[in-house]
């Protein structure tokens, strides 16, 4: 199995967010805390695959949304860019730039990005140099 471990991204995510944002993964809880940060595991494709159909490489897609109380479009921006800057650190590519998506209500503000990595075996999740 390729190296990426989705319960180590989650906690490093959610470490690094610190007091930027609530952070959550795969559901929205009913009583949130506005600025809210939903990670989500996307897709996990295996790839490279040997003769013995050991895989090679996963290349996982996280799903952030960042939700703003009261339409607070300024607020959701720079979570998402504090996200990105997350991500990006990890060696993550953007695929989807965080950009505002409309919704049903005026009153929660939503924006979303998505970042792609492709781990081989024996990678680890730390931060690139930069």
């Amino acid at each position: 199995m390729a190296g990426f471990d989705w319960n180590q991204l989650y906690t490093v995510f959610k470490a690094r967010m610190g007091d930027a944002s609530a952070v959550g993964r795969g559901s929205i809880p009913k009583n949130r805390s506005y600025p809210y940060t939903d990670l989500a595991l996307t897709d996990n494709t295996g790839g490279n695959y040997d003769l013995s159909n050991h895989e090679g490489t996963q290349t996982p897609v996280v799903t952030v949304t960042v939700y703003c109380d009261n339409y607070d479009d300024a607020t959701c921006q720079q979570v998402s860019v504090r996200a990105k800057e997350i991500m990006l650190s990890y060696g993550f590519q953007c695929i989807f730039q965080p950009i505002k998506i409309d919704n049903d209500t005026k009153e929660v503000s939503r924006w979303i990005a998505r970042y792609r990595r492709t781990f081989g075996a024996g990678d680890e999740l730390s931060v690139l140099e930069q």
